[in-house]
């Protein structure tokens, strides 16, 4: 398996993409891919259309 930290952005996406029928090394590559973003604002996944459309608008001022 790929050294996935020495991977660059790009990279880990291309792989991802290219391995997307692999579970484990498409999970290993998503996890590195998370891990380079801590500070990214997270939304859960239930939120209201309405909810979605205020955050995207706020995101575009």
């Amino acid at each position: 398996m790929p050294i996935f930290k020495e991977m660059s952005i790009a990279e880990l996406k291309q792989y991802l993409s290219a391995h997307r029928d692999d579970d484990e090394a498409f999970s290993e590559a998503l996890g590195e891919l998370i891990t380079r973003n801590r500070g990214a604002v997270r939304y859960p996944a239930n939120l209201s259309l309405e909810d979605v459309g205020r955050i995207v608008r706020e995101k575009l001022k």
